[in-house]
C-alpha cells in the first residue's frame, strides 16, 4: 500500500507547488488529483496538451508518484447526449493519466432517483463506466467508481459493479461506515467493518480516508488496514480530508502517523 494526498478541501486554495512541498513535508509518498473542483493544480480534463508536460515534470521533480486523477463527472443523468460528454471527457482524463504515467482514473456514478427509471439508471451509469474500462483497458490504466452518493451503500455498489461486469473497473472504497438515520451500512456502535468489507473489498483498487482519528472510526480504520494487510492490497490509500483549518501540517501529519503506525509502512 502506498500513502498519497488527496486534494480534496485541505489542498483547496493551494497551488500545485505548495501542494507537493507540503505533501512531502507530511510523509506522503504521491498525490491524488482532483479535478472539476476550481483548485489550482492545472490537472483537468480539459487542460491543454501543451500544459501535461510541465506538469509532469514538476511533480516528478518533487519525488511523488500521481496515483490517481480523479474526475468528478458523472453519469446518472436521464440525458444520453450528457451521459455521451461525460464519457468522452473522462476518455480524455485517460489520455491525460496515460501521459502522467497514472494507472488509475476515478469516476463517480452518482445519484439514482427514487422513482420507476431506478433500475435503467443503475443499467446506463454501468454502460458508461464499462465504456470507459474498455477504452482504459489496453492503456495500462484502471477505471473506478467511488462508493460516493447513492453508492456509499454497499449494496447499490455490488449491484453496479456486478452490472458493469469488467475485469478493468474497480472501486474506490470511501470510509463510510453508516447512512443517514441507518439507512444502509453498520448499525450504531457496530463492532465489526465485516458486513461493508467482506461484500466489497474484492472490487478495491483504492481507498480514501478521512478523519481517523475520530473516536466513533479509529477502530474501524484498525480493522480496515489489518483486512487491506492481510488480503496483500497493492493499491493507494488516500487522506481525502475535508480540514479548511489554520494547521494543516499538523493534521496531515498526524493521519499520515495514524497510516504508518496501522500498516507498520
Amino acid at each position: 500500500m502506498r500513502w498519497v494526498l488527496n486534494t480534496y478541501q485541505v489542498a483547496q486554495k493551494w497551488t500545485l507547488d505548495e501542494m507537493l512541498e507540503m505533501a512531502v513535508k507530511t510523509g506522503f509518498d504521491g498525490m491524488e488529483f482532483l479535478m472539476d473542483f476550481e483548485q489550482k493544480h492545472g490537472f483537468e480534463w480539459d487542460t491543454p496538451e501543451d500544459q501535461w508536460q510541465p506538469l509532469k515534470d514538476r511533480v516528478a521533480a518533487s519525488g511523488l508518484e500521481i496515483s490517481t486523477l480523479t474526475s468528478c463527472l458523472t453519469f446518472h443523468d436521464p440525458d444520453a447526449d450528457e451521459r455521451a460528454t461525460s464519457v468522452k471527457r473522462v476518455k480524455r482524463v485517460i489520455d491525460m493519466a496515460e501521459f502522467m504515467d497514472c494507472a488509475h482514473v476515478r469516476v463517480l456514478g452518482d445519484r439514482l432517483p427514487d422513482d420507476d427509471t431506478r433500475e435503467q439508471t443503475i443499467d446506463n451509469i454501468a454502460a458508461c463506466i464499462r465504456d470507459l474500462g474498455e477504452y482504459a483497458q489496453p492503456k495500462g490504466i484502471a477505471v473506478s467508481p467511488e462508493m460516493h452518493g447513492s453508492f456509499a451503500d454497499p449494496d447499490l455498489s455490488v449491484v453496479l459493479m456486478e452490472r458493469v461486469a469488467h475485469d478493468n473497473v474497480g472501486l474506490v472504497f470511501n470510509s463510510q461506515w453508516r447512512g443517514r438515520d441507518g439507512e444502509w451500512g453498520l448499525p450504531e456502535g457496530a463492532p465489526s467493518i465485516a458486513p461493508i468489507y467482506d461484500a466489497t473489498a474484492k472490487w478495491y483498487t483504492s481507498v480514501h480516508t478521512h478523519a481517523m482519528e475520530g473516536a466513533d472510526v479509529l477502530g474501524y480504520y484498525q480493522e480496515l488496514m489489518a483486512n487491506l494487510m492481510r488480503d496483500d492490497f497493492q493499491g493507494f490509500v488516500s487522506y481525502e480530508g475535508a480540514y479548511t483549518g489554520p494547521d494543516p501540517e499538523t493534521v496531515l501529519r498526524l493521519n499520515t502517523a495514524l497510516f504508518r503506525t496501522m500498516t507498520g509502512s
